[in-house]
């Protein structure tokens, strides 16, 4: 009870910040994810029956974590957009997916070794039930933990798994996280022993089930999208394309804004595969600018094959990556393709630009391609000051040189970070320790293996 206290004391202060509210409610989900797992516990502990060894015990309630955890990163991974803002954006969702699957995985690892290190547990019924929910909790944790791993972008760039057969496979974590609730249901000896536990486990099995069914086989249907057909490629510089695209006859455009993401197919209803990419601008007759970088062999073929007339349909869109969060300062810094939102911001009309700082960075001018584009932008536009970095010469990016060229960050100031995620986790780390809040600085994430 106390550590529910504590929660409901950290969510009041969250309250009482001055905050936009958009970035008070994202802290919600996270929150509410975190009640849930307290009271989970509590009905546990409540149902524990006479007879269960400690240890064994707190094998059991992790078992039962770990098939939360895995419930919840199923339920992030539908794209259900009213979602979005509770977690922060989409690329949040799937931040949150990944660490509640890594959280599994070292629960379903503290399960074994607590439940074979304790041998007092109860018999939960018949030899033939041990022997299936032993196969079953066997199976479950080896292949959830395979996924887990060749997840991890150190793994998989070892193992070099194309993106297209990661996805095949990461589509099986919902029948693994099925057999681990069977797995549960034979052996579990709170559930034999406990009516509410007994109601709790299988609504947490029924909302894991229903997000897998609905993310495999509804959200196609589902999920807004419109077709639009490509009117302009341009490749201006290596590895990148830079594609237009127009609503097709007779569709109404998605309500897209500049610098949020959608998810293309190429091909249209009939195309199978699809990748998140930032709009880069959004014109008034519902036009659509995207930039792709040629990262794996999908978007290589993108890359080499895109062309004028191609079909192609949009979902989306999303993300909360969004520059009205901030106040009349900012700081923007984006990183190679990392720039596209920014080149969406300031396509945008429907929301007046703030006094920007600016900085594009990449290896050298001539791996730059959208330095002339933004020249021409700072030029005519007072409020946005351009701050080329080139790698090459000028070194990487540092929190000491933003904080050195833009002169003193007031309390109001909000800085806005897209790129490589070890990019990102350098300059957020140190500009947290010069003392820059972190409700002031947004990243994107746009990683999403």
């Amino acid at each position: 009870m106390s550590l529910l206290i504590a929660i409901a004391l950290y969510a009041l202060r969250i309250l009482r910040r001055p905050l936009d509210g958009r970035l008070k409610k994202r802290y919600f989900g996270p929150i509410f994810v975190t009640v849930l797992a307290v009271d989970l516990g509590l009905v546990w502990d409540e149902g524990r029956p006479t007879g269960v060894g400690g240890i064994y015990f707190l094998g059991d309630l992790a078992g039962l974590m770990a098939v939360y955890m895995m419930t919840l990163s199923l339920v992030l991974a539908t794209r259900i957009q009213w979602l979005e803002p509770w977690f922060g954006g989409l690329d949040r969702m799937y931040l949150w997916h990944k660490r509640y699957s890594l959280w599994a995985i070292a629960l379903i690892t503290l399960h074994i070794v607590s439940t074979q290190w304790d041998g007092g547990r109860m018999d939960p019924g018949a030899s033939n039930s041990i022997a299936t929910g032993l196969a079953l909790g066997i199976i479950s944790g080896v292949a959830l933990g395979l996924l887990v791993l060749i997840s991890l972008p150190k793994v998989s760039s070892i193992i070099r798994l194309p993106y297209e057969r990661w996805l095949f496979i990461h589509r099986f974590i919902g029948v693994l996280v099925g057999t681990s609730v069977l797995h549960g249901w034979l052996l579990d000896p709170v559930l034999a022993s406990s009516g509410l536990a007994d109601s709790a486990y299988p609504v947490i099995a029924t909302v894991g089930l229903i997000s897998y069914v609905y993310a495999e086989l509804v959200r196609r249907r589902q999920e807004p999208s419109a077709h639009y057909t490509i009117r302009s490629v341009s490749r201006p510089g290596e590895g990148i394309v830079d594609v237009t695209l127009h609503p097709a006859d007779g569709t109404t455009a998605l309500p897209i804004a500049g610098g949020q993401f959608v998810y293309m197919k190429v091909g249209g209803d009939h195309a199978w595969h699809e990748h998140p990419f930032s709009v880069a601008g959004v014109n008034g007759d519902g036009a659509v600018r995207l930039t792709i970088r040629a990262l794996g062999d999908a978007t290589r073929d993108l890359h080499a094959d895109l062309c004028t007339g191609t079909p192609a349909t949009l979902s989306g869109p999303y993300g909360m990556f969004d520059h009205t969060l901030g106040g009349a300062r900012q700081i923007w810094i984006g990183a190679g393709i990392g720039i596209a939102p920014f080149l969406g911001w300031l396509d945008r009309t429907d929301a007046p630009l703030p006094s920007t700082d600016l900085y594009y960075c990449t290896p050298s001018a001539d791996q730059a391609p959208f330095l002339r584009e933004l020249s021409a932008a700072a030029e005519s536009t007072p409020a946005l000051q351009l701050h080329p970095v080139f790698s090459s010469t000028d070194g990487r990016l540092t929190a000491a040189r933003v904080l050195g060229e833009v002169g003193p960050i007031g309390p109001d100031v909000h800085i806005f970070l897209c790129g490589p995620d070890r990019m990102l986790s350098t300059l957020t780390r140190d500009l947290r320790r010069s003392g820059i809040s972190r409700d002031h600085l947004h990243t994107e994430h746009f990683a999403f293996r």
